[in-house]
């Protein structure tokens, strides 16, 4: 760096001198000659230009070979191949003794094991460790870039304030937690800025983003910063893993770009399994990080829009294991290029918006610094009065019987285990005395099988426990008395005034068990007594394979698991004769519920035993083999029950107009929990593209008007006439409300966007559907019909937004809402009402194919995995029918 100038120990970089005259009594920063500043290596003073992730990868290398203050450890690897990477940085003094300080926090993780009084000498002796992260989300490039920057000044420092916080803490640097993410738009960002220096009019093109990188997601287009507690990807899982074995007591999330910096702490709602203590700390770093911005003449916001209620956010996420989770949002970069004119006319650029990270982060070091005794108490004790809590909770454990899909149990378990939660596997039947079910909200006594896992909520991650799995979660009273009132001022102004935003930031509601579609999992109040069982401490695979040895006749399986579901595609889309069985029936002695998949040997090639063998054991799949077609109850393998299947020719629609993270979530699903494959066939494409080659076609969810825009009469007029050739033709969200539309009119369902208004005074009186902020709730299946054979009756549902689609006339209703539907989540008081007369999931033949749509999206963000097979049977079963 050119000009490194200190304001109370902390650094100004690269200033013009204007600041510079500002601010005269500053004195310069003095470093370490042996170690390269950034621009040695980049050739470019960071915020001057945009860094590729090789090219911060390799200044990060020369930091690591330069001094003994830092060490670099790989940690992940993204699905398109990049190395993730943290640094570790504190004195060479710390360095020397890294794992053991690693080790002696780790000890703080377990109150049954670390007494109070170990715990306070611990806490008293040894350096806490602080987690900076950068690039959560790839396309906010401020964050990225002060990774660099943030690592130099610490390992190459050489003054009072940074000399003050490599001794007293252990740094971890976490340069990029979405590395294809930044790739990608630091590439399209360099490729369409028209200047060096960033042109801040708002309008051009470099502030409008393409559809590919308007998200903040990987590879699948998934968002890392809502991932965190579902750990779909493997930057996310990589992150966890990182996260549980540093155990860091402080973890701040560096983001962008709103029109004002943004600070802790945060605004409500807070999760209420968090202990109070922690606004406390939150705030103690707030205050510092206003005395800094304050000395530069900074505009900064706190407790408004960022809660931290969801524990996916990389903020919350890190809270529970006993950090002070903070979000960091800067005003510039990203979105807003090098150069962004704000509304008042003054201009935020990337490298004052670098700069506002790379102080906040030092302040909040220096708080820790500061404290690092009461950080590494809070640590202790966020576990130990968890545990304590635990006694006083109505709940007392969470039961996850194997149920009639013990692969989707297991996986649910699996994740657990990623948590570091406890989970027990019973040898005996387990027996309670009031126990609940998410469905079933009666206490009873209740006994489950062998086999059953177990969890305790008496355990040292309670508190993420219990935000995982509680069944009645709730939003801060000041919160909803807040919202409240805005809805009350804004009932006062007329239709086309601007109403003040209700600040639902996130979904309300995403217990685990509900969101796998583990219907049978119960909750109880019974103090917790571990039965006969074993700790789990490894993930767990389902066994499959062949049972009866090579057919004659028949292989056959159910559809009514996960694993049976991507078998059967699987086998159709490599060319293979597999047929759906409607109807029940026994063979050979065994009885065969409806949605059993039939894969004749007579008509499949000789490579079929093999290959049945081989995707059996992998996937996980108890498949029988049969040497007669004699039922001696039920249906024959030649009944007209019995429907064979087409090979799936998938299209998906993507690009605009759809929701990039919509569309990134049916990807997930199709491609890494299905393996199936699928055309991903761009929006403007449509209207030219030969339709022929495709027999399912899926819209995402997005803006209805858009899709009707993007494909014109023309584009809707040949989608009709495909559908009526046989197509099957799925919309989710906004792509079912569009076949709705006046013009489209695919079906007689209709987009319901008013519900009666009771306090009218008028019976006819309606009022606008006040948007949902993610709520749960239970769908009826209509398990006669084909696309709900192999289904659970009840099933558990998201809906949001403000609209809802009417029951069909013509079509099936094939998931409907209870007259009491809601499970939990926030509603208001004419949701349940509305929801009577509306359906999730609809079919509705139309000429030779078949009209499906979802009211919601049933692959969000891809962890909703209760609906994956009502989905799987939408793509495969409608061509035969």
């Amino acid at each position: 760096m050119k000009k490194i100038v200190l304001v109370s120990g902390l650094l100004l970089f690269g200033m013009p001198q204007l600041w510079a005259q500002k601010y005269e009594w500053l004195k310069k920063g003095v470093y370490d000659a042996a170690v390269p500043a950034p621009e040695s290596v980049l050739g470019y003073e960071i915020g001057a230009y945009l860094t590729d992730h090789a090219q911060m990868v390799e200044y990060m290398r020369r930091l690591d070979q330069s001094s003994d203050r830092v060490q670099m450890f790989e940690y992940g690897v993204t699905y398109e191949g990049r190395r993730m990477y943290l640094l570790a940085i504190s004195s060479p003094q710390n360095m020397a003794k890294l794992e053991q300080i690693r080790q002696t926090i780790a000890q703080l993780r377990d109150p049954r094991k670390t007494s109070p009084a170990e715990a306070a000498r611990i806490a008293k002796e040894t350096p806490p460790i602080g987690w900076i992260n950068f690039g959560t989300d790839g396309n906010e490039t401020s964050a990225f870039e002060c990774s660099m920057q943030l690592a130099y000044q610490l390992v190459a420092g050489t003054d009072p304030l940074t000399r003050k916080i490599t001794e007293n803490v252990v740094v971890i640097i976490n340069p990029c937690l979405s590395p294809d993410s930044h790739q990608w738009f630091a590439t399209w960002a360099k490729a369409v800025t028209t200047r060096k220096e960033g042109n801040p009019d708002p309008q051009a093109a470099e502030h409008e983003n393409e559809w590919f990188i308007a998200t903040d997601g990987n590879h699948y287009l998934i968002d890392v910063n809502r991932d965190a507690f579902a750990l779909t990807q493997l930057e996310t899982q990589a992150a966890s893993k990182a996260l549980y074995h540093w155990n860091p007591q402080i973890w701040v999330d560096n983001h962008g770009e709103p029109e004002e910096y943004f600070f802790a702490p945060f605004c409500s709602p807070v999760n209420l399994n968090f202990p109070q203590e922690m606004l406390k700390w939150a705030t103690e770093i707030g205050k510092s990080n206003a005395r800094y911005f304050d000395q530069y003449g900074w505009t900064y916001v706190k407790d408004e829009r960022y809660d931290i209620y969801y524990p996916g956010y990389w903020d919350a996420y890190p809270s529970f294991s006993g950090a002070i989770g903070m979000t960091y949002e800067t005003n510039g970069g990203g979105g807003k290029g090098f150069a962004y004119e704000r509304s008042d006319g003054s201009i935020a650029t990337l490298r004052e918006s670098i700069h506002a990270h790379f102080i906040a982060d030092m302040s909040s070091l220096e708080v820790l610094a500061d404290n690092r005794e009461g950080f590494l108490k809070y640590f202790y004790d966020f576990r130990r009065t968890g545990m304590e809590e635990a006694d006083k909770e109505a709940v007392r454990q969470y039961i996850l019987p194997p149920g009639t899909d013990p692969g989707r149990t297991q996986s649910l378990v699996e994740l657990c285990v990623r948590h570091n939660i406890e989970v027990y596997k019973s040898t005996g039947p387990v027996s309670v005395q009031r126990a609940q079910t998410y469905f079933d909200r009666s206490p009873k006594p209740r006994t489950f099988p062998a086999g059953t896992f177990v969890i305790p909520l008496r355990q040292p991650q309670k508190r993420l426990l219990k935000a995982l799995f509680e069944p009645d979660p709730r939003l801060e009273d000041k919160f909803l008395q807040e919202v409240r009132a805005t809805m009350e001022r804004n009932r006062k102004l007329g239709t086309s005034v601007t109403k003040e935003p209700l600040w639902f930031y996130d979904i309300t509601a995403w217990s685990l068990p509900v969101t796998y579609g583990l219907v049978e999992a119960a909750f109880s109040e019974d103090v917790s007594i571990l039965p006969a069982g074993t700790l789990v401490k490894e993930a767990l695979r389902p066994s499959g394979g062949i049972i009866g040895g090579r057919a004659g006749q028949a292989y056959l399986f159910s559809f009514a698991t996960d694993a049976g579901a991507k078998l059967a595609g699987r086998l159709l889309q490599e060319g293979y004769n597999v047929a759906l069985m409607l109807r029940g029936f026994v063979n050979g002695g065994r009885e065969f519920q409806p949605g059993t998949m039939l894969l004749r040997t007579g008509r499949n090639p000789e490579s079929v035993h093999a290959r049945i063998a081989q995707l059996a054991g992998e996937y996980g799949v108890e498949v029988v083999s049969v040497n007669s077609g004699w039922a001696e109850q039920g249906i024959s393998f030649g009944s007209s029950y019995v429907h064979n299947l087409k090979k799936p020719r998938i299209m998906v629609l993507t690009e605009e107009p759809t929701r990039p993270t919509s569309f990134g979530s049916v990807y997930a699903l199709l491609d890494q929990r299905f393996d199936l494959e699928f055309t991903a066939l761009r929006g403007d494409r449509f209207t030219s593209a030969d339709l022929s080659r495709y027999n399912v076609i899926l819209f995402p969810d997005a803006s209805p008007s858009r899709y009707q825009e993007t494909l014109g009469e023309t584009g809707v007029s040949r989608l009709r006439q495909w559908i009526r050739d046989g197509g099957t033709f799925i919309g989710i969200q906004g792509g079912a409300a569009f076949t709705a539309r006046k013009g489209v009119d695919l079906t007689d369902v209709q987009l319901v966007t008013e519900v009666p208004d009771r306090t009218a005074g008028k019976p006819d009186a309606r009022k606008p559907i006040t948007s949902l902020p993610g709520a749960i709730f239970r769908g009826t299946v209509n398990t006669d019909y084909y696309l709900g054979i192999a289904q659970a009756p009840e099933i558990a549902v998201q809906m949001r937004g403000d609209s809802f689609l009417s029951l069909s006339r013509a079509g099936a209703n094939v998931v409907t809402f209870p007259e009491k539907s809601w499970i939990m989540g926030h509603v208001w008081d004419d949701t349940e009402e509305a929801l009577r007369q509306a359906a999730y999931m609809v079919d509705v033949p139309l000429g030779a194919g078949h009209v499906v749509l979802f009211a919601n999206d049933p692959t969000w963000r891809a962890y909703w995995r209760g609906l994956d097979r009502l989905l799987l049977a939408a793509i495969l079963f409608p061509s035969a029918m």
